[in-house]
């Protein structure tokens, strides 16, 4: 399937075929018309010959008879043409009819189009034997044949034909290449192997120069999902062994001997302990984030999620709050990786920006759309890049708690769904907007 885009390059490459060709076409037409002139030259000169002798002959200002390949009869004149006109001489149909003249004894010297009324006419300078120069005038010949119901359907035939040939040659290019772009956006939206098969095969007809690129990308595809699944494996591992050693230290530092001794003790453990658990937990969800199976995913319901998550969380409905309708499905999503997306955008807005939060859910024309609206000052100016990045934090929020992970979780999962997420400050509040289709 090709890109319906004016601006593709198969359109790009379509029309610079098609004006290449035209090109071509209105260049060899110029040139048989040329040779078109240059071969009826010898006959002309054979008629013109004794009639432009004749017209030297005449008193001024008065015209001969008609002429063979003249519109109008010829005319003598008093001295050169004045006003608007173009030299001509050099033009290879002149240069052919000055020799031909010459060999029948008629020498001119210069040949000109004068622009007059509106209708160009030639002047040229014929010697006399004496030596003396008279100048005659005469409309000019048809120099460009004439167009006729025959030329329309040969050209019309002609323009089919070259758009034919155009857009299978563009397409024939522009093929391989649009394959390359689908399977490099498989790649990016799902599993290396769930994308499209490679350009190389029995049946491909792909430039070698792009069956070698699309290798090497798949090579290094294929590369950056082993090394994913290498990390997603070795952050949940160590997230895991993790908490049972915690779980222990826990445990011991809660059977210590209550003392005033050992009270802040016991708190510190305590503290240390809970804070390194929620970080493992912020581990587990940023894996889970990239490695939850959506291709048998289930269906969503969307308001019930945003309302469940505003529940557990039991602030007041003046402080936290949600706008969605009845029933909202979202198909082939995950209801882990829903619910984190919303828990993740309410806690951030509750920890970074300014009460009161509303979650907003509506529907976007084949999309449905999540927005989190809080009172807070937003995002820095051109910080949201660097905030979806995994443990990186905003100047405001360096005091405030958290790890990090919050914002990257919601552009996992958001980039998971195929979705959109984007910042907005207006003056109802600052916007964490996700978009996500209906269908992916």
């Amino acid at each position: 399937m090709l890109p319906a885009r004016f601006d593709s390059l198969f359109a790009r490459l379509l029309l610079a075929q098609l004006v290449l060709v035209f090109c071509c076409v209105i260049i060899f037409s110029g040139l048989m018309i040329v040779e078109r002139n240059i071969l009826q030259m010898p006959q002309f000169a054979e008629v013109w010959a004794p009639a432009f002798k004749a017209a030297a002959a005449m008193p001024l200002a008065v015209e001969s008879a008609p002429v063979f390949g003249l519109p109008e009869a010829i005319r003598s004149q008093a001295g050169p043409p004045s006003g608007l006109k173009l030299e001509i001489t050099g033009l290879p149909s002149a240069v052919v009819l000055r020799q031909l003249l010459a060999l029948r004894g008629v020498r001119i010297d210069e040949i000109w189009l004068v622009f007059t009324d509106g209708s160009p006419r030639f002047w040229t300078q014929v010697v006399a034997p004496d030596g003396l120069g008279v100048w005659i005038s005469g409309s000019i010949p048809a120099l460009l044949p004439r167009w006729t119901t025959r030329t329309t359907v040969t050209f019309t035939l002609l323009l089919i034909v070259v758009v034919l040939a155009s857009w299978n040659f563009a397409r024939r290019v522009t093929w391989p290449l649009d394959r390359l772009r689908l399977r490099m956006q498989a790649h990016a939206l799902s599993d290396i192997d769930s994308a499209a098969p490679p350009l190389a095969g029995p049946s491909s007809k792909a430039p070698p120069e792009l069956i070698a690129m699309d290798a090497a990308y798949t090579q290094l595809a294929q590369r950056l999902q082993r090394n994913k699944r290498e990390r997603a494996l070795l952050l949940a591992g160590v997230s895991h062994d993790l908490r049972s050693p915690l779980a222990r230290i826990r445990l011991a530092a809660e059977m210590l001997p209550e003392s005033s001794d050992n009270q802040d003790g016991v708190a510190s453990i305590t503290r240390n302990v809970d804070h390194a658990d929620r970080l493992i937990a912020s581990f587990l969800d940023f894996v889970r984030a990239s490695t939850a199976d959506l291709d048998s995913g289930e269906a969503i319901d969307l308001s019930s999620a945003a309302r469940q998550v505003v529940k557990r969380l039991a602030l007041p409905e003046h402080d936290l709050s949600v706008q969605a309708p009845g029933r909202l499905m979202l198909q082939r999503a995950s209801g882990l990786l829903v619910d984190r997306l919303i828990v993740n955008l309410v806690d951030n807005a509750l920890k970074h920006g300014a009460l009161p939060v509303v979650v907003v859910i509506a529907v976007d024309g084949n999309a449905a759309v999540v927005t989190v609206i809080d009172a807070g000052a937003g995002l820095p100016p051109a910080g949201a890049a660097q905030l979806v990045e995994a443990f990186a934090r905003g100047d405001a929020s360096r005091g405030a708690p958290g790890f990090g992970l919050g914002l990257a979780v919601v552009h996992q999962i958001v980039s998971r769904l195929q979705g959109e997420l984007s910042f907005a400050r207006d003056d109802t509040g600052h916007r964490v907007r996700v978009r996500l289709p209906f269908t992916r």
